[in-house]
């Protein structure tokens, strides 16, 4: 799948995918979100937690995780390391999204159901113009 990468240093569909979806979300849930993208590093708080994004909140007794999101290509859906990342982003009690490319939601859901990882929802996502849309 090609796509026109419009943000400066985005270089990939998962990290356009990331912060696209990282903008919208920040707006719908209110909160400050973290993404891990190639360009950026910036972790919310733990180092452990290596999710693409990341909703949280301020307080002056510690930052709140809100919920969590992946984000997956065709390429890494069929990676065998990615039901490890999985298990290992997960966070009981913390909401977790899976966005993954359109066609390609059996194949989540049966890699989620061996790694026993439960997601809140599962997004397909495509793209239109250049466009990321989330379905």
């Amino acid at each position: 799948m090609s796509t026109i990468l419009r943000e400066q240093g985005i270089q990939t569909i998962h990290d356009q995918v990331v912060s696209e979806v990282a903008q919208r979300w920040a707006k719908a849930f209110q909160c400050k979100v973290t993404i891990k993208t190639g360009l950026e590093q910036n972790l919310w708080a733990d180092p452990k937690q290596q999710s693409d994004i990341v909703g949280w909140y301020f307080s002056p007794r510690g930052n709140s995780m809100e919920w969590i999101a992946e984000v997956e290509t065709a390429d890494t859906l069929s990676n065998p390391a990615t039901r490890a990342r999985w298990e290992q982003a997960a966070v009981p009690g913390i909401p977790m999204y899976l966005l993954i490319p359109r066609g390609n939601k059996v194949v989540a859901e049966k890699l989620a159901a061996a790694a026993d990882v439960q997601f809140t929802s599962i997004y397909q996502y495509n793209f239109f113009n250049g466009v990321v849309q989330i379905l």
